[in-house]
């Protein structure tokens, strides 16, 4: 992130310090230009008409553009060692930040790694009451309490992966063949009760025989899946449905999600990957949500050389295409 921002910021640098050193080529050319031809014209005329010179055009515009050419190179050079100290500028300039950034992320993926062990003592202690508590009133309380620790785990949980990632720039350590058809299949399996339960049926238009197979993490992909599925049954409508397709356009595998939910707006798509970025705040709380799917499910994508897509239309539904490189097992 920081070494794209760092290139950008010395491109525009050197474009800021071009235009300087041409719109002052320019006006020196200019000013040259009029003061030589100025010169010569008084030259030739201070001597006698039998004795005046030949014309002193060509020789003019030699010196003309030897002056061009010297000024031309002069200025590429300054270029050249003004784009090696707009980097090292740009570095420094990004330094603070990067440091800062740096400390935030270091102190997300601690915290989140000190808040497992009080949550799970908290979260095995509700259980153990509401197993053992008979009253109504307080099965209702402790309930109502584990659904928030639940909450702050998968939170915690959400916050580690994003850590991971960041800690590792986001690389695949121990990349496999992994194979989509089954991978899709079984994740997909995975929200069968909850799709029943919110009256949602989800469909995979996936042939069996397709071997599409991609270069990457199996776990990883199925977690930015299980994202981006999760979002299409838990933010769709009732009776509504899910669509899962696959298919291999050339030498990409392509994933399409699509769903008949509530869609979100333009205002909204633009966000749609920013962390802890919520559409609609108040619909996450009751499902669960903390506003990091998605952006777990871009980093897991782009770390496979891969691009995900969103397009969405309120009240009509959303569809994610995700595009991931093949392998050369397919």
């Amino acid at each position: 992130m920081f070494v794209k921002t760092k290139i950008v910021l010395t491109i525009v640098y050197v474009m800021i310090l071009a235009g300087i050193l041409a719109s002052s080529s320019g006006v020196s050319r200019s000013i040259f230009s009029e003061r030589l031809r100025a010169r010569f014209d008084e030259s030739a005329s201070g001597q006698e008409v039998s004795e005046r010179l030949p014309p002193p055009g060509p020789d003019m515009h030699n010196i003309q553009e030897d002056f061009q050419s010297t000024i031309l190179m002069v200025n590429g050079a300054l270029l050249i060692v003004a784009a090696i100290l707009s980097y090292g500028l740009a570095g420094l300039t990004l330094r603070p930040i990067r440091s800062a950034y740096q400390r935030q992320r270091r102190f997300l993926g601690d915290a989140s790694h000190e808040l497992r062990t009080p949550l799970a003592i908290l979260q095995t202690g509700l259980e153990s009451q509401l197993r053992r508590n008979k009253d109504t009133k307080e099965e209702k309380k402790i309930k109502s309490h584990l659904e928030e620790v639940y909450r702050m785990t998968r939170l915690v949980e959400d916050l580690l992966q994003l850590s991971y990632f960041a800690e590792r720039n986001i690389n695949i350590p121990n990349k496999e063949d992994v194979q989509l058809v089954p991978l899709l299949r079984e994740t997909s399996e995975r929200f069968i009760e909850l799709a029943i339960k919110n009256d949602i049926t989800i469909d995979c238009f996936i042939n069996t025989d397709a071997g599409v197979t991609v270069l990457g993490d199996k776990q990883m992909l199925s977690q930015a899946i299980a994202n981006v599925l999760k979002n299409a049954v838990c933010h769709n409508k009732s009776g509504g449905s899910v669509e899962i397709r696959l298919s291999k356009v050339r030498s990409q595998a392509v994933i399409e999600i699509k769903d008949t939910g509530t869609g979100m707006n333009a205002e909204d798509l633009a966000h749609v990957f920013d962390r802890f970025y919520r559409a609609e705040k108040s619909r996450f709380r009751g499902t669960g949500g903390s506003g990091l799917g998605l952006s777990i499910a871009y980093a897991v994508i782009c770390a496979h050389c891969g691009h995900i897509d969103i397009q969405s239309v309120p009240d009509k539904g959303t569809r994610v295409v995700i595009t991931l490189p093949v392998s050369s097992a397919s």
